[in-house]
């Protein structure tokens, strides 16, 4: 279908000002050049196939551009790593697991001083159970998030107490 640089820029959802940078290049496919100031005419599929062609042609490097940007990467890396911007994996996962298992470890030893709390600010007497049930019921949710798919080690969240390990957990108080 021939159209003209307006019409073009609809289609495409290009700019006309684009269009115009475009047919800078030598090999801008204008089906009828009437000339500066004049409207051209453009086939729809020349242009299609030419706007394909630039776009995989951006995306292609030589090997020695590649090796180049491999090497700058690893000089960045080097330098990160110099300038102690970088922790290692194992170094972060071992980091987090201690969190994990503090946190663990506060919300399920907490419930007695929360009980003791509730108990003298409201007058009454909260059975500690129900709060032991809180927290397994947060655990096991958080339990469900997964991060072993994701990064292929577990984060120590996934250990839930049950019923049988609330001794070990500070809920068989």
């Amino acid at each position: 279908m021939d159209v003209n640089k307006k019409q073009l820029a609809e289609i495409f959802g290009i700019s006309e000002r684009t269009f115009t940078e475009y047919q800078r290049h030598p090999n801008f496919p204008i089906k009828d050049d009437a000339g500066r100031g004049k409207t051209n005419t453009y086939d729809t599929v020349a242009v299609f196939k030419w706007l394909v062609r630039k776009e995989a042609g951006k995306n292609t490097e030589t090997a020695k551009e590649r090796l180049d940007s491999i090497r700058a990467n690893r000089e960045e890396l080097a330098y990160a790593k110099d300038l102690e911007e970088l922790v290692p994996a194992d170094l972060v996962e071992e980091r987090l697991t201690n969190v994990v298992i503090a946190i663990r470890s506060d919300l399920l030893n907490g419930n007695a001083q929360l009980k003791a709390e509730l108990d003298t600010e409201y007058d009454t007497d909260i059975d500690v159970d129900i709060l032991h049930d809180h927290s397994r019921q947060i655990l096991e949710g958080l339990s469900e998030i997964s991060l072993e798919s994701e990064s292929g080690a577990g984060t120590g969240a996934e250990e839930v107490c049950t019923a049988t390990e609330d001794e070990q957990c500070g809920m068989g108080e």
